[in-house]
């Protein structure tokens, strides 16, 4: 347990990049990032009962999905070394897996990278959800933000029915 909280614990203090970027006084970090997607995807379970999803392996893709970030930080698109992030993950991903005794997180972060059964997906739109709200969020907080980028690449990512809902929901939050 101990090697496995070594991990989590560096991802409470992980600033996510793009944030940083924009200048954001408190940024969220990557903890409260995978953990807002978990409990997105525990609402959901709730009310999406006759949806074909395995919420539990949506959660637990959600809350293991960046944790490749504890050992190579959090890579943003824009960043140099973006090129090379994929085969960083891999590597970061198995030696957590080992190092934590911890194997599923290879399966579900494979799955998760794939991104082709039903419930990767809809993590993935979850990622781009949380992403979407936080925008909005740090905009209404300071008014002189300008975030429409972070929102506008979260609307082209989006692809299932269901995530387009929830943003179609959550873009009424610009509004109010």
């Amino acid at each position: 347990m101990r090697r496995l909280l070594f991990y989590t614990e560096k991802l409470k203090h992980l600033p996510r990049s793009g944030w940083l970027r924009k200048k954001i006084q408190t940024p969220e970090t990557v903890a409260a990032h995978s953990w807002q997607m978990a409990m997105m995807a525990m609402q959901l379970s709730r009310t999406m009962i006759k949806e074909n999803y395995d919420f539990d392996k949506i959660i637990r893709m959600c809350l293991c999905h960046d944790i490749a970030e504890s050992l190579i930080g959090d890579i943003t698109p824009l960043e140099e070394a973006y090129a090379k992030k994929q085969e960083a993950e891999k590597s970061a991903i198995n030696f957590i897996a080992e190092d934590a005794d911890i194997p599923e997180i290879i399966i579900l972060f494979r799955e998760y990278e794939e991104n082709k059964t039903p419930e990767a997906q809809l993590a993935h739109d979850l990622d781009k959800l949380d992403m979407y709200a936080q925008s909005i969020d740090y905009e209404k907080k300071d008014q002189t933000l300008d975030l429409s980028e972070f929102r506008q690449s979260a609307e082209k990512e989006i692809k299932t029915p269901l995530g387009k809902a929830i943003l179609k929901d959550l873009s009424r939050g610009l509004k109010a």
